[in-house]
């Protein structure tokens, strides 16, 4: 049998060098290290949430919803609360899904560079990719829970089709880019005194949950004490996505995205700059 002649080399040296080493070896872009660093973190993530099995992955698609299921029977049946112009299991939905969305980007973010700390001995690791990596997974989680929830709805008969979707979509990037923004900042400010998040969660996030508009309408309350109230983005945020959902909704007219997508740019930049200024202490392990 003749032997086969051995495949030539390329003129160019540098061709040739590439050439003669293994693909696995070649160089890759800093975008291809990059999006494999980010892809790695949330399978390392994805698992750390479902534990490997398919009851964490129910447990977790399926809490949301049935904490929108108990607040439905308690205000829409027992007290049999109206809104006007909205059916109010829909009002439910399109406040407490958007903001449970904010709310845990924010908190997985300001835990994760804990979480995340034995990782940091890669070089290619840093910390802020371990807080975009779960940024990412916890939107694809509420996306999904959103989905499973107008599925159901549209089942039962009601209409869940958005009447302004690309408004729609543009108010929810504003409200994760505040949650990232805010959880970001939490995350750096918190590294050194861990027992502070608890006393975060107590006191921001839960009374941002009942004055946020997420499950009872604030446009019953005084103006002086909604001028006050109008100070939070997130209650804009929630305002606009109803009135881009629903063209009957009736929502305040104070509200503005502007003011929403400047206080997230504001966050960010908090965020990122604390983050440049104490990147290296970030990485230290305590």
């Amino acid at each position: 049998m003749a032997s086969q002649s051995p495949t030539p080399l390329p003129d160019d040296p540098t061709l040739a060098a590439s050439a003669l080493r293994p693909a696995a070896l070649q160089a890759r872009s800093p975008w291809q290290i990059q999006r494999a660093v980010l892809f790695a973190l949330m399978l390392r993530e994805l698992k750390g949430r479902f534990g490997g099995r398919w009851l964490g992955a129910f447990w977790t698609l399926s809490e949301p919803l049935l904490q929108m299921l108990g607040m439905m029977l308690l205000y829409g049946y027992l007290r049999q609360r109206h809104i006007a112009g909205v059916n109010y299991v829909m009002y439910l939905i399109t406040g407490m899904l958007p903001f449970f969305m904010f709310r845990n980007v924010a908190m997985r973010l300001m835990d994760g560079i804990d979480a995340n700390r034995a990782l940091f001995g890669y070089r290619q690791v840093k910390p802020i990719d371990t807080l975009i990596s779960r940024a990412m997974l916890e939107v694809g989680i509420y996306s999904v829970v959103y989905l499973i929830a107008l599925g159901l709805l549209a089942g039962l008969g009601l209409d869940v089709l958005p009447d302004h979707p690309l408004e729609l979509m543009a108010v929810s990037a504003a409200l994760l880019a505040c949650g990232f923004g805010l959880g970001l900042t939490l995350a750096v400010l918190t590294n050194e005194l861990p027992e502070v998040r608890g006393l975060v969660r107590r006191l921001l996030f839960w009374p941002l949950y009942l004055l946020s508009g997420a499950i009872f309408p604030v446009h019953s309350f005084p103006q002086g004490v909604l001028d006050w109230l109008l100070l939070n983005p997130v209650l804009h945020a929630l305002e606009l996505s109803r009135g881009f959902y629903f063209d009957g909704y009736s929502q305040l007219p104070q509200v503005s995205l502007s003011y929403v997508t400047m206080f997230a740019l504001l966050l960010v930049i908090v965020g990122l700059s604390l983050y440049r200024v104490r990147r290296e202490r970030l990485v230290a392990v305590q």
